[in-house]
C-alpha cells in the first residue's frame, strides 16, 4: 500500500479538499456564515440552491467548450474573488459591527464555494486512480468532524475570520497540489470538440446513477426540511457526520486487503422497498418519532453522494473526459433535487390547506412518487438498450507495485500494428469459445487486480483488436487507450503484446 499510495501528497491533498468541503458546507447551509443571519433557514437554503445551480450549469457548459480556461479560472480567479469577498465581509463585521447583507458578496462566496470544490475534485482526479480515490475517501472522513469543529464558532467576527483563513489556506494548498497533478493525462489533453463521442458515452454510462443520486438528494432535502420544522436538526447533523466518516473509513479499511465492488443501480433497487416502508410510517409516527429513521436515511444519502463522486473519478479515467464535466453534472443534479425536496415542506403545507390531507401524508406520498418515477426511469425505460452504469470499484491495495512501462514500448506496438495493417478482430460464431475467452480474461483480471476497463481491453486484445480499433470500439481517444494499456502491461509485468496473449491463452484456473 505504501508504494501504491503516495502518503505525503495524499495527506496534504486530502486535508485541503476536506477544508474546502467543510467551508462549503458552512457557507452554503448555515446562516450567519455567508448570507445574513437575519434571513430564515429556508431563505438561506433557497439562495444556496439557486446560486449552486447556476454555478454548476456554467461549469458544465464551460468544461465542454474550453476546459483549459476553466481550470485557470478555478485555480486563480475564483479563490481570489472569494478571498476579496470574505475580507470585505470580515471588515464589515469587525469595524462596523454589522452583518454583511451585501448581495454581491453573498453570491461570490456561495458560488465560489461550489467552484472551490470543483477545483479540488479536479486536482484529486488528475492522478492515478488509487491515489485519487484515497484522497476522496480521506477528504470525506476528515471533512465532517472538521466542519463540526469549525461550526462551534458563534461570534460573527470569529466566523468571518475563519472563512478568510480557510479560503487562503485552501488556495495555497490548491496551487501546491495542482503543480503535482498529471497534466499529461488524457482527461486533461483531450479536447471535447475533438472527442465528442467520448463525452457522449461517458454521459450515457453515468446518467442513471446521477438520477439515482438525485433521488437520494431529494430524500435528503425532505429530511432537512422536516428536521427544521420539528427542531430535530441535531439528528440530521450527526447522521451527516456519521454517514461520511463511517462509509469512507469502512471502504478504506476493506480496500486495504481486498477489492470492493458495488453498483449504485442495484443498491437503489435493494433499498427502494425499505424507503417506501419508512415513508409509509411517517404519517403515523410523526416527525419526532421518525427522527432516528430519518437519520438512517440521511446516512444513506451521504453514502450515495460519496459513491457518486467515486463514479465521477472512474468515469473521467475510463473515458478520458474532463473530471469537471462529470462532477458539475453530478453535483448540479443533486442540488436541484435536494432543493426540490427542501421546498416540499412549505409546499406540502399549502397543498394540505387546500386538499384537507395531512401535511406528513402529502410529504410521504410525493416523496414516494418521486422515488417510483426514478426507479421507472432507470429500470423500466429501454432496459435492453440503455447502459446500466459501471460498477464502483476499489481494486485491492494488497497487490505489488506495478512495474513502470515506458511510452516507447506502446509507441513501438502502435507502429507495428500500423505496418501490419491491423488484421482486425477475429470473427467467430463459436459462442462457447467466446465464453471461455471472456472467462479467462475475467480470471486474469482477478488474479492481477485489473479494473473493469483493463479487463475489457484485455479481452479486445485477445480477440485480435489493435489499439486503434479498441479506441473506435470503446469510443475513447487513442491517448486514453494507451494510458489503460500502460497500466495493464504494468500490472501484468510485461512489455509486449504477445506476452499478454500468452498469459490469456495459457491461463488455467
Amino acid at each position: 500500500m505504501a508504494k501504491l499510495i503516495h502518503g505525503k501528497d495524499v495527506a496534504i491533498a486530502s486535508f485541503g479538499f476536506a477544508l474546502a468541503m467543510a467551508l462549503s458546507s458552512l457557507v452554503l447551509w448555515e446562516s450567519g456564515w455567508a448570507v445574513s443571519a437575519d434571513l430564515s433557514a429556508f431563505s438561506v437554503h433557497g439562495i444556496g440552491v439557486l446560486t449552486g445551480t447556476a454555478a454548476c450549469i456554467v461549469a458544465f457548459a464551460w468544461s465542454c467548450l474550453h476546459p483549459k480556461t476553466l481550470a485557470v479560472a478555478l485555480l486563480i480567479f475564483n479563490p481570489a474573488c472569494m478571498l476579496v469577498a470574505s475580507c470585505g465581509a470580515f471588515a464589515m463585521a469587525f469595524f462596523l459591527n454589522a452583518s454583511p447583507n451585501v448581495i454581491a458578496l453573498n453570491i461570490v462566496l456561495l458560488a465560489g464555494a461550489y467552484l472551490l470544490i470543483f477545483a479540488w475534485f479536479a486536482v484529486a482526479a488528475m492522478r492515478d486512480i488509487e491515489n485519487a480515490l484515497m484522497i476522496l475517501l480521506l477528504a470525506w472522513f476528515i471533512s465532517a468532524p472538521l466542519r463540526a469543529v469549525l461550526g462551534l464558532a458563534e461570534d460573527a467576527v470569529a466566523r468571518r475570520a475563519i472563512v478568510v483563513c480557510a479560503i487562503a489556506f485552501s488556495w495555497l494548498l490548491l496551487i501546491h497540489q495542482w503543480r503535482r497533478a498529471d497534466v499529461r493525462s488524457p482527461m486533461v489533453l483531450n479536447v471535447p470538440r475533438e472527442n465528442k463521442m467520448s463525452y457522449v458515452h461517458a454521459l450515457r454510462s453515468m446518467w442513471k446513477c446521477v438520477l439515482i443520486g438525485g433521488a437520494f438528494a431529494f430524500l435528503g432535502g425532505v429530511i432537512r426540511s422536516l428536521s427544521l420544522q420539528a427542531d430535530v436538526m441535531s439528528f440530521v447533523n450527526v447522521a451527516s457526520i456519521l454517514g461520511g466518516c463511517i462509509a469512507a473509513a469502512a471502504i478504506a479499511a476493506i480496500w486495504r486487503f481486498r477489492t470492493v465492488k458495488f453498483s449504485i443501480n442495484r443498491l437503489f433497487c435493494v433499498v427502494f422497498p425499505l424507503l417506501v416502508v419508512a415513508l409509509c410510517a411517517l404519517p403515523f409516527c410523526g416527525v419526532e418519532q421518525f427522527a432516528p429513521v430519518a437519520a438512517v436515511l440521511y446516512i444513506l444519502y451521504s453514502f450515495s453522494s460519496l459513491a457518486l463522486q467515486v463514479l465521477c473519478v472512474q468515469t473521467a479515467h475510463d473515458y478520458g473526459v474532463n473530471p469537471l464535466f462529470c462532477i458539475s453534472l453530478q453535483i448540479g443534479a443533486s442540488i436541484i433535487m435536494q432543493g426540490a425536496g427542501y421546498a416540499l415542506g412549505p409546499g406540502a403545507s399549502a397543498l394540505s390547506n387546500t386538499s384537507g390531507v395531512d401535511v406528513l401524508t402529502v410529504i410521504a406520498l410525493v416523496t414516494q412518487a418521486v422515488m417510483a418515477l426514478v426507479l421507472y426511469a432507470v429500470r423500466g425505460i429501454s432496459v435492453s438498450f440503455e447502459e446500466e452504469g459501471r460498477d464502483i470499484e476499489f481494486i485491492s491495495l494488497s497487490r505489488q507495485e506495478p512495474i513502470p512501462v515506458d511510452d516507447a514500448v506502446l509507441d513501438a506496438q502502435e507502429a507495428q500494428e500500423e505496418r501490419e495493417g491491423g488484421s482486425g478482430p477475429q470473427k467467430t460464431d463459436d459462442a462457447a469459445y467466446a465464453d471461455r475467452l471472456a472467462m479467462r480474461c475475467d480470471l486474469v483480471g482477478r488474479k492481477y487486480c485489473l479494473s473493469q476497463r483493463e479487463v475489457e481491453i484485455l479481452g479486445y486484445f485477445a480477440r485480435g483488436y489493435t489499439m486503434a480499433s479498441i479506441a473506435e470500439e470503446l469510443f475513447i481517444s487513442n491517448n486514453t487507450v494507451k494510458t489503460h494499456v500502460r497500466r495493464l502491461y504494468a500490472k501484468l509485468g510485461i512489455h509486449k503484446k504477445q506476452e499478454l496473449l500468452d498469459i490469456v491463452n495459457n491461463y488455467v484456473e
